[in-house]
């Protein structure tokens, strides 16, 4: 009867063993579609950082065209009131010109017909002149006033001819100013259609950034959610995983087990990484410090960390952030116990068996835990 009984405890302790590796494959495959989503995921922040970055960037060289664009419509301004007061200028001298024009004619005529009638009367009229002077003094006098009068006629139209010439040649020189103005104003136009053109197309580009960028926040807001279901499927994989170990355990099967909510470490892996485990699991129970690196007086996460592995000589960086640059990525199907289990902003050893050890908070101090209590950024192995 004992015999008939131990077969069937032997058979019922088989059945279940055999039943935890179709738990672990379980867990092995959510934690690869895990890291596949992940993957994901980096590659669509990657895509949103260049997104921004190129918008930024499009949106500076909006700014310094706008700015352009500004100082060229104040030349094109200045410009077009020169062209305005240059046709004022042209204006002007085209009345100079006809007024100048007009005084000559008028010069011109009334020296024609006192030269006439001087030259018609002949001698008499400076025998009259003889005959009417008191004087010979008076006589030369009044001989010497017509010489003069025919002088001044003279030099009075030369003076009206140079005038209208000077005029003529202002009209000249001002008419090739505003043609030059006018040629200005045409290329600076040019320059503003241009500009408006290439300001116009980059907010498009930058629309379009716009749209590109929702779409891939709401893609990357899908995987995140997509990212804490299979972080809830795993622990649901390992807790039925873990009461399978259990009922095995219970039955009286004899290999070896680390108890799940403990810190023990678990067996298999390297020497280097099992000895890490079990160094740091001594430190629990001591306090949280921010920016501390004392395993006794207080340490933070990644103090913590780095003071565990400085003593199996390995260095590792004060940050978080560095130490999950840093180290060989595994995956968690691969994680043994000494790896660094690296979460956003924090940083923690694993021990096993789905079981961390790590500088938690002031109030909890340095404590064991679940390796996917929260969302896993990356496995990293340093030894």
């Amino acid at each position: 009867m004992k015999r008939r009984i131990s077969f069937v405890a032997v058979v019922l302790a088989a059945s279940l063993a055999a039943g935890t590796p179709v738990y672990a494959s379980s867990v092995t495959d959510l934690q690869n579609q895990k890291n596949k989503t992940q993957k994901e995921l980096n590659k669509v922040n990657n895509n949103i950082s260049t997104i921004q970055q190129n918008a930024s960037q499009t949106k500076e060289e909006i700014a310094e065209l706008d700015s352009e664009l500004v100082s060229l419509l104040a030349d094109i301004d200045i410009l077009e009131q020169d062209i305005t007061n240059k046709e004022a200028e042209i204006e002007q001298a085209q009345k100079d010109y006809d007024a100048a024009q007009a005084r000559e004619e008028k010069q011109y005529s009334d020296m024609k017909l006192r030269i006439q009638y001087m030259y018609e009367q002949g001698n008499v009229s400076y025998v009259e002149l003889l005959l009417q002077a008191q004087s010979i003094t008076d006589w030369i006098n009044k001989a010497d006033f017509a010489q003069q009068v025919y002088e001044y006629d003279r030099n009075m139209l030369v003076e009206y001819q140079e005038t209208k010439q000077q005029v003529a040649d202002l009209q000249v020189q001002l008419d090739e100013d505003k043609e030059e103005l006018l040629e200005i104003e045409a290329s600076l136009k040019e320059q503003q259609d241009s500009l408006e053109t290439m300001i116009a197309e980059k907010k498009q580009k930058v629309a379009n950034f716009e749209t590109q960028l929702a779409n891939a926040k709401a893609e990357a807001s899908k995987l995140k959610s997509q990212l804490q279901k299979q972080t809830q499927q795993i622990k649901d994989a390992q807790a039925k995983a873990a009461a399978a170990s259990s009922s095995t355990s219970k039955t009286g099967s004899t290999s070896g087990s680390s108890s799940s909510s403990g810190g023990t470490v678990s067996s298999g892996g390297s020497a280097t990484g099992n000895a890490i485990a079990s160094y740091a699991c001594q430190f629990v129970g001591n306090p949280y410090v921010w920016g501390g690196t004392s395993l006794t007086s207080g340490a933070d996460c990644s103090g913590f960390t780095m003071s565990v592995f400085a003593h199996f000589g390995i260095s590792l960086p004060h940050s978080s952030g560095a130490q999950a640059a840093g180290g060989r990525s595994v995956s968690y199907s691969e994680a043994q116990p000494g790896d660094l289990i690296c979460y956003p902003g924090h940083v923690a050893i694993y021990l096993g068996g789905g079981r961390i050890v790590h500088a938690s908070t002031a109030a909890t101090g340095i404590k064991y835990g679940s390796a996917t209590y929260r969302t896993i950024k990356c496995i990293k192995r340093y030894y």
